[in-house]
C-alpha cells in the first residue's frame, strides 16, 4: 500500500489535471465565439482580415451545429467581400437548408442575398434573379435598411445585364435610399455611379455626366481614391460613345493614377484596350486584349476576340481575321445557350406573380381574423353589458332588502320604546300611590318594610327600563342615520344604473339612427369618446395618442365613421351641413399626414 501521504499528493495532481482538462475544454468555445464576433466585425472594414481570421480556422475547431452554419454563413460573406468569385454552392446551400425554416427574417433574407451572389458568380442568372427576389421580399419584413440596399443593387445589375435599364435605373435609386438611411459612406458614391451608368445606356450624356460629377464629388469628400478612379474611368466610356477621344485618354489616364490597380479588371482592361484601338494604338490595345484572352470570364475572353478579329481585319490580315472571328462565334454561341434574358425575365415576373398571390391571399386571412376578432370584441361587449346591468339590479334588490329588515326592526323597536314608556308612567303612578297609602295610613312595620321592598324593586325596575330606554332610543337614531344612508346609496345606484343605460342605449341608438330620429346632445357628443374606449378597445385614446394634432371635434368625426355612420347622418347628427363634414374629413386626413387616401381604412386600422 501507498502511504498516506503519498496517496494524498496522487489524489491532489490528478484533480489539478482534470481542472486543467476542463477549463482547456470549455474555454474553446468562448474563443470560437469571439473569433466570430471579431471576423463579423471587420467585415465592412476590413474584409481582408475577417477572410484571414475564418480561414484560420477548420471544421474540427467548431463543436455544434450552430457554429458550424456560423462559420460557413460568415466564410461565404468574407469571400464575397474580397471579391473572390465563388465557384460551387455547397456552403451556400448548408446554410440555407438550415434557415429556410426559421422565423427569423433579417438572417434568412441575408442568406437568400448570398445565395443569389453565389448563382451570380457561378453566371447561374436565372437563380440570382430568384433569389435576389425572394431576399427583397423577405428583407421588406425587417428594418435591415442595408442589406435590403444591396438586394436592390443586385436587382439592378441583372435588369442592367437585361438591358432594362429603366427598372435598373428605379432598382438603383431604392438602393441609395437604403444606403442613405443607414448613412452608408463606402457605398453611397457607387450607387450614384450607378445611376450615371444607367443614364449612360440610354443616351441621356448630360444627366450622366452630373450623376457622375455628383459621385465622384461625394467619393472626394470621403476621401474614396478608389471610388474617384471608377467614376473617372466611366467617364472616359462615356466620352468614348460621343467620340471625344482626347477627352477619352485624358480621364483614362487620370483614372489610372487614382488608382492604377483598376487595369487588373477585365472589364477595365478591355475598355482601355477598345480606347486604344480606335485611336490607333494597335500596341497598346493588344496588352491588355492579350490579358482579356487569358482571364477565365468567358464575357471578356469573347469581346477580346471580336476586337482582335477587327485588329486583323484593318491591318489587312483576312486570314487572321476570320480565325478570331470563328473563335469569337464559338464563345459568343455558348454564352447564348446559358442563359437567356427572356428566361430571367420571365422568372422575375412568375416570382412577382406568386408574391402577389401570396400577399392578396394574407391579406383575406387577415381581413376574415380582422372580422371575427371585431365580432367577438362586440359579443364579449354585450355580454359584459348585460353581466354589468344584472349585478347592478341584484346590488340594488340586495339593499332594497335590507333596508326594509331595518325598517322593520325600527318599527318592533319604537313600538318597544312606547310600550315601556306607558310602563314607566303606570310605575310612577303605582309608586305615588303607594306613597300616597303610606303617608295615610299607619301601617304596621313589618307592612311597611314590604311595601318599601316593593317600592324599591319598582324603583329598580323603573330605572332599568329608562336605561333600556335609552339604549333604544340611541339604536333608533343610529338606524334612522343608515336608512338615511341606504337611501342616499339607492339614489346613487339608480343615477349610474341610468347613466350605464344611457352610456350602452347612445351606442346602439347612433348605429340604428335614421332621418326623423333625435340627434346628439352636446352632452352625448362628450360621452361618445369615452363610450368608443369603452367599445372598441381605448379607440379614443389611441387615436389622440397616434395623432396630436387632433381636436376634439375630429375625434367626434372619426368615432361615428368607427360606427360606420355615413357622411349623411353625420351632418344630421351634429347639425351640420354635408359639404362641412366633407371638408372635415380632409382635415382630419391633413392632420394625421398618412400616405393612405381612404380615412375609414386608417381608422380601421386602429384597433
Amino acid at each position: 500500500m501507498l502511504p498516506l501521504s503519498a496517496t494524498f499528493r496522487l489524489l491532489g495532481l490528478s484533480l489539478v489535471v482534470l481542472l486543467f482538462v476542463g477549463c482547456f475544454s470549455c474555454n474553446n468555445k468562448p474563443r470560437l465565439k469571439r473569433q466570430f464576433v471579431l471576423a463579423d466585425s471587420l467585415m465592412l472594414i476590413r474584409p481582408d482580415s475577417a477572410l484571414k481570421i475564418l480561414e484560420g480556422m477548420t471544421e474540427n475547431d467548431l463543436n455544434s451545429e450552430k457554429e458550424k452554419i456560423d462559420y460557413y454563413l460568415l466564410l461565404v460573406e468574407a469571400k464575397d467581400k474580397n471579391y473572390i468569385k465563388h465557384k460551387s454552392d455547397s456552403l451556400i446551400n448548408y446554410v440555407y437548408n438550415a434557415y429556410k425554416n426559421r422565423e427569423d427574417n433579417a438572417m434568412k433574407a441575408k442568406v437568400l442575398f448570398f445565395k443569389g451572389r453565389v448563382y451570380h458568380d457561378m453566371e447561374k442568372f436565372e437563380d440570382a434573379a430568384l433569389y435576389y427576389k425572394k431576399a427583397e421580399t423577405v428583407a421588406k419584413k425587417t428594418k435591415s435598411y442595408r442589406l435590403l440596399g444591396l438586394v436592390y443593387n443586385e436587382l439592378g445589375g441583372v435588369s442592367m445585364w437585361l438591358s432594362m435599364y429603366d427598372k435598373a435605373f428605379d432598382y438603383y435609386v431604392d438602393s441609395y435610399s437604403m444606403m442613405l438611411m443607414v448613412n452608408d459612406t463606402a457605398t453611397t458614391p457607387y450607387e450614384i455611379r450607378n445611376l450615371g451608368r444607367m443614364r449612360l445606356f440610354q443616351h441621356r450624356y448630360d444627366e450622366s455626366l452630373t450623376y457622375y460629377q455628383r459621385a465622384f464629388d461625394m467619393a472626394q469628400m470621403y476621401k474614396k481614391p478608389r471610388i474617384q478612379s471608377d467614376v473617372l474611368y466611366e467617364i472616359a466610356l462615356l466620352y468614348d460613345q460621343i467620340q471625344k477621344k482626347d477627352s477619352v485618354l485624358y480621364y483614362m489616364r487620370k483614372s489610372i493614377a487614382y488608382n492604377p490597380d483598376i487595369v487588373s479588371t477585365d472589364e477595365t482592361s478591355l475598355a482601355i484596350a477598345d480606347i486604344y484601338r480606335k485611336a490607333g494604338k494597335t500596341d497598346s490595345a493588344l496588352v491588355y486584349i492579350d490579358k482579356c484572352i487569358r482571364s477565365e470570364n468567358i464575357f471578356s475572353k469573347t469581346s477580346a476576340y471580336r476586337y482582335l478579329s477587327e485588329i486583323s481585319e484593318s491591318q489587312h490580315n483576312p486570314t487572321k481575321a476570320l480565325e478570331y472571328y470563328k473563335v469569337y462565334s464559338t464563345l459568343k454561341d455558348s454564352i447564348l445557350t446559358r442563359s437567356s434574358a427572356e428566361d430571367l425575365t420571365e422568372i422575375i415576373a412568375k416570382y412577382d406573380n406568386e408574391r402577389l398571390q401570396n400577399e392578396k391571399t394574407e391579406i383575406l386571412l387577415e381581413k376574415t381574423r380582422t372580422m371575427r376578432n371585431l365580432y367577438l370584441v362586440l359579443l364579449i361587449s354585450v355580454l359584459l353589458g348585460a353581466a354589468t346591468l344584472t349585478a347592478f339590479y341584484i346590488y340594488r334588490k340586495k339593499k332594497e332588502h335590507q333596508l326594509k329588515i331595518l325598517r322593520a326592526k325600527t318599527s318592533v323597536y319604537l313600538k318597544q320604546i312606547e310600550a315601556n314608556q306607558i310602563q314607566i308612567k303606570e310605575n310612577e303612578k303605582w309608586v305615588a300611590e303607594k306613597e300616597k297609602l303610606i303617608r295615610d295610613t299607619n301601617l304596621k312595620l313589618e307592612e311597611k318594610e314590604v311595601q318599601l321592598y316593593k317600592l324599591k324593586q319598582k324603583e329598580d325596575e323603573t330605572s332599568r327600563l329608562k336605561i333600556e330606554n335609552q339604549k333604544l332610543e340611541r339604536i333608533r337614531e343610529e338606524l334612522n342615520r343608515e336608512i338615511d344612508l341606504l337611501a342616499k346609496r339607492k339614489e346613487k345606484i339608480t343615477v349610474i344604473n341610468a347613466g350605464i343605460e344611457s352610456q350602452y342605449s347612445l351606442i346602439d341608438r347612433l348605429r340604428s339612427w335614421k332621418p326623423g330620429d333625435s340627434i346628439m346632445s352636446e352632452t352625448e357628443q362628450n360621452q361618445l369618446p369615452d363610450l368608443m374606449d369603452k367599445e372598441c378597445n381605448d379607440f379614443a385614446t389611441k387615436l389622440r395618442i397616434r395623432y396630436p394634432a387632433l381636436k376634439s371635434h375630429d375625434i367626434l368625426i372619426c368615432c361615428l365613421i368607427k360606427l360606420r355612420i355615413s357622411n349623411e347622418y353625420i351632418a344630421s347628427l351634429t347639425c351640420c351641413k354635408y359639404e362641412s363634414v366633407l371638408t372635415k374629413r380632409f382635415r382630419i386626413k391633413q392632420r394625421m399626414n398618412e400616405k393612405e387616401e381612404n380615412l375609414e381604412s386608417i381608422i380601421n386600422h386602429i384597433s
